[in-house]
């Protein structure tokens, strides 16, 4: 009786432990860890992202009321070998409602179609930054906006 006991104890600690550690070996185990200990992306509107945004990886984004935006050397994507894209210039922008699959998101487009998003930043509290991943989620490098 004792060993069965123990096996469970061992079983569940092995499924719980990804959870806790949010290890690589499986997305979910990360994501569930982040809700968890990260706090929750908290719901925003037009009204809460309106204004001007400095990011802590250098550059300025400006979203205007009327769904325009002015970005200054955003950078925004960074490559394998760390180059980084830059977003400068007219944009428009655009909140994109949650779904089951993905978090509510800020889209900002240019002629070319979207080229980023950012996401309201895990809190305890209500929103107040935006993230968003210069690089894949799985291998996360990420600059927060702050309102200024």
């Amino acid at each position: 009786m004792a060993l069965q006991a123990r096996a469970r104890r061992i079983a569940a600690a092995l499924v719980i432990l990804p959870l806790l550690l949010g290890c690589g070996c499986c997305e979910g185990a990360g994501v569930a860890a982040d809700s968890v200990f990260g706090g929750s992306r908290k719901p925003f509107t037009d009204q809460d992202v309106i204004g001007d945004w400095s990011s802590d990886c250098d550059g300025t984004v400006s979203i205007r009321a009327d769904g325009t935006a002015t970005v200054k050397q955003l950078p925004y994507r960074e490559d394998s070998d760390g180059v980084e894209t830059k977003a400068d210039g007219e944009y428009t922008w655009k909140i994109v409602a949650a779904t089951k699959d993905h978090d509510q998101e800020v889209e900002f487009a240019n002629k070319g179609g979207v080229e980023f998003s950012a996401h309201a930043e895990r809190t305890w509290g209500d929103f107040e930054h935006l993230e968003y991943y210069k690089t894949r989620p799985s291998d996360p490098v990420y600059c927060v906006l702050s309102k200024q």
